[in-house]
């Protein structure tokens, strides 16, 4: 595989840089084509092949650890340098969760969706290396299901994995995250999600007060907060819900950095590097700006 004139033009390197790289992001079965033409361009591709690496299934787990282990042509420091997104959502439960999270050590964005169970007892030690393993981890954009990412019944926000998190979406359900604290450790957090699967039914008054318990005082002591969000989901009335939560809240006048938002399509793309992800904080900023002035509350579809 060896570049020629009749197989790249004649132009800048960082031109042709460039143009392959977009054409990579924007197609990712073109981008597996690409790194065919010859090493140069599959040296430029493959960074962005790799940019993001998703692990939903044990097999895919196992094929990408096998790539990092035994690669000849990619070395450890590939992996650290140029996986920036990476997405866990299988049983983590073996030291393959460990090798991988520790390859990519330069991830800037994290989804970890693994639904928390008790840890085995025979596995407490790989409990403790994921654990150590994430903690050496710095991302800013972070999508999680706690408290399974530390094998904690609460989240220690105090941790240096938590230090550099500017985004932050919650989907457990609402019994859990009304029972955190620790919001205000989080230095650099300017954007936090909350899901609340409604239901068929509606929202009963325990709940409704509850919940607004909880925003006001994650609110009330977290400044740096610009934008947090209820993601309302199943939800057969959006618009009760909101106003329900509201009529909760202990002030008169509702933070105005609290966007209620209908998500109709749940199970779409909800990684934290992903487009839709971006599209929802870009919406709820917009909707901040609105509401502090107007001091209005709405519920905006997603």
């Amino acid at each position: 595989m060896i570049c020629t004139s009749s197989l790249i033009p004649l132009l800048p390197y960082d031109v042709l840089c460039l143009v392959f790289k977009q054409a990579a992001t924007n197609d990712r079965k073109e981008a597996l084509k690409l790194v065919t033409v010859c090493k140069l361009v599959q040296h430029w591709v493959e960074q962005i092949l790799y940019s993001v690496v998703s692990l939903y299934r044990e097999t895919t787990c196992r094929a990408f650890l096998r790539t990092i282990e035994t690669s000849r042509t990619k070395s450890r420091a590939f992996f650290a340098t140029h996986v920036k997104s990476l997405c866990i959502s299988y049983d983590i439960y073996d030291d393959r969760t460990v090798r991988i999270i520790s390859a990519c050590r330069g991830v800037t964005s994290l989804t970890f969706w693994v639904i928390p169970t008790p840890w085995p007892t025979s596995i407490v030690q790989t409990q403790k290396k994921i654990t150590a393993a994430l903690n050496a981890l710095r991302p800013r954009k972070l999508s999680v299901l706690l408290p399974s990412i530390i094998g904690s019944p609460y989240p220690h926000f105090h941790l240096s994995f938590f230090e550099n998190i500017t985004h932050l979406s919650i989907v457990n359900k609402w019994e859990d995250w009304t029972m955190w604290w620790g919001f205000e450790a989080l230095p650099c957090l300017t954007y936090l999600s909350f899901d609340l699967r409604v239901g068929p039914r509606l929202l009963h008054d325990k709940a409704g007060y509850t919940i607004a318990l909880a925003l006001h005082t994650i609110l009330s002591g977290c400044d740096h907060i610009r934008v947090c969000i209820l993601l309302l989901i199943f939800d057969p009335s959006p618009t009760f819900t909101a106003a329900k939560i509201t009529n909760y809240m202990p002030m008169s006048k509702v933070d105005p950095r609290l966007v209620f938002m209908s998500d109709s399509e749940p199970f779409l793309d909800r990684e934290a590097h992903s487009t839709r992800e971006a599209c929802i904080w870009r919406m709820a900023e917009e909707a901040v700006d609105i509401q502090i002035p107007e001091g209005d509350t709405r519920v905006l579809a997603v």
